[in-house]
């Protein structure tokens, strides 16, 4: 008999995640040991099951997949993420994988195919859908970077946030500022990092100024 995988269930929509447990029941080898409905609740439901295979939801409230799937493998190092999500953009892809998922597939694929998955990732084997493979090839490629132009990349608040970081401001602040919650305010970080291809806030910063986005009178 296989060795049965343990599984942990992360989406913010219970129907979702009904279904999904209704197939694995169905799944010999594959039993869900745990559900959350937030990041925060994934954190407390995977440091009291330690599961082998986490599927982990992108866009929730509150804390979102990539900061969950941070904090999951500093709790669970052997945890292994499989993002289960809608979005196959670059500003969704390469943040879910810099975090540590090891896999990315669409909620499209076939049931089969997730319990392949599932089966991959305990194995230590990643499985990408094709969508989003092809933006990591041209990501390795570098075949977007030369065509970047941040005030078409990005989005008027994205920009607004990028100006912001330039001259300083944290997130409470910028939150303030933009009247929406710190939550948000990183995941605009988040996704113009990714847009633009930079590791972190102070390559942000220094795009920022290299590239007029923001002036020395708007310091």
């Amino acid at each position: 008999m296989s060795e049965i995988i343990r599984v942990v269930l992360v989406d913010d929509h219970s129907m979702i995640r009904i279904g999904l447990k209704a197939y694995f029941d169905t799944i010999p080898d594959i039993e869900v040991v745990g559900e959350a409905s937030s990041g925060e609740e994934a954190l407390r439901v995977v440091e009291q099951t330690h599961p082998d295979v986490i599927l982990m939801d992108l866009i929730m409230t509150g804390m979102d997949g990539v900061e969950a799937t941070q904090q999951v493998k500093k709790i669970c190092p052997t945890c292994r993420v499989i993002i289960l999500t809608s979005y196959h953009e670059d500003s969704h892809i390469f943040p879910a994988i810099r975090a540590g998922a090891l896999s990315y597939v669409l909620k499209d694929i076939d049931p089969d195919d997730l319990a392949k998955a599932i089966r991959a990732a305990y194995a230590g084997e990643a499985m990408i859908n094709p969508q989003v493979a092809a933006r990591m090839v041209k990501e390795i490629q570098g075949g977007s970077q030369d065509e970047m132009n941040p005030f078409v990349e990005l989005t008027d608040r994205e920009l607004d946030v990028l100006r912001m970081i330039a001259v300083g401001r944290n997130n409470q602040d910028i939150a303030a500022e933009l009247v929406v919650s710190e939550s948000t305010v990183k995941t605009h970080i988040t996704n113009l990092l990714s847009k633009l291809h930079l590791k972190d806030r102070t390559q942000a910063a220094a795009f920022a100024w290299q590239n007029g986005i923001v002036r020395r009178d708007q310091a």
